[in-house]
């Protein structure tokens, strides 16, 4: 009972540290070092996180994702709870936490684009947590003739499978903006006709969401996250332009206040060789790199990103929480 409320006070008190404050914490002892690592602990910690106005975009990149994409430099899938999904180049696949440094490789989706130096092929991707079965998903589309074929990956099992395709081509947002358990694209449909994909991470069902009707007369309408709702702007000087939030299933015109900003964190990839020639890879943010930017066009798009423990490594969660039952009943 005694170190049961000791656990209750040591969490109270280590619940409002930083990220890299508790990592040095778990060196006091293995005791500590089990209680920070615990399910329950990174979930606590993480509900008191700031989510607010916090984005994260790939460091070495001027351009817009999109344009990134399309070419061999480090994209960003997507980023949820912390963990950031990236695709250092061609089709490989890296889940990282840049305030623990833990990642993993991923297995390279079976279906193959045309050119294994680009990502030529891969239509849209994207990244997310299903709260049903608490695990993590990444998400790949790639052309199958006049449809899009979609595969799925989970953290815990690390292998693809394909949940099913829709006859739409990707027109913007690449990488699917994440809101409300979904990922969401927008797509042309039938007779050119501009609709959001929306697939849900949990029943792994996708659905459409028409467009508000003034923005089918703009070419290149974009999807980004704003006040935790889904958002639609037109590409041409965010800051500025018409805004559309959804709320309660409607969408509403957003009428922003020009002095609204963004915090901007820069991921950057590290190399380091180790024994055998074989090299580490290392995903982590400085905080001489990160941006205080208006919403604008750069980088409203970019993932929302929150500091976390949470671990790329689903498998070393479960050991860690059978270690501290097993404590607890000794």
């Amino acid at each position: 009972m005694t170190s049961e409320v000791a656990f209750d006070v040591l969490e109270q008190i280590l619940i409002g540290l930083d990220v890299k404050d508790i990592i040095r914490c778990k060196s006091v002892c293995k005791s500590w070092q089990s209680f920070i690592s615990s399910p329950r602990f990174i979930k606590a910690h993480m509900k008191k996180q700031d989510r607010g106005d916090r984005r994260i975009c790939s460091v070495n990149s001027t351009c817009k994702n999109d344009e990134s994409f399309s070419g061999n430099n480090m994209f960003i899938v997507g980023s949820c709870n912390g963990l950031v999904c990236v695709s250092p180049r061609d089709v490989k696949l890296e889940v990282t936490n840049p305030c623990t440094r833990e990642t993993r490789e991923l297995q390279t989706p079976p279906c193959r684009p045309r050119s294994l130096k680009t990502r030529c092929g891969v239509e849209c991707m994207g990244f997310g947590y299903d709260a049903s079965t608490y695990d993590y998903k990444v998400i790949a589309g790639f052309r199958n003739s006049k449809r899009k074929l979609f595969y799925l990956l989970t953290l815990k099992s690390n292998i693809w499978k394909v949940i099913g395709e829709v006859k739409y081509m990707t027109l913007t947002n690449r990488s699917g903006i994440l809101c409300g358990g979904a990922l969401h694209w927008i797509m042309l449909g039938k007779k050119k006709k501009k609709v959001i994909i929306s697939l849900d991470l949990s029943t792994e069902e996708f659905e459409e969401i028409p467009l508000p009707t003034e923005a089918h007369r703009f070419y290149s309408p974009r999807l980004c996250v704003i006040e935790g709702c889904l958002c639609l702007y037109i590409d041409s000087f965010a800051s500025s332009s018409k805004k559309w939030v959804m709320k309660n299933n409607k969408w509403e015109l957003y009428y922003n206040d020009k002095s609204e900003y963004d915090f901007v964190y820069c991921l950057q990839r590290w190399h380091r060789r180790v024994v055998d020639s074989q090299k580490t890879t290392r995903y982590f943010y400085t905080n001489a790199l990160a941006m205080v930017v208006p919403r604008n066009r750069d980088h409203i798009s970019d993932s929302i990103y929150v500091k976390s423990l949470v671990s790329p490594h689903p498998h070393r969660v479960c050991f860690l929480l059978t270690y501290i039952i097993i404590y607890l009943i000794n």
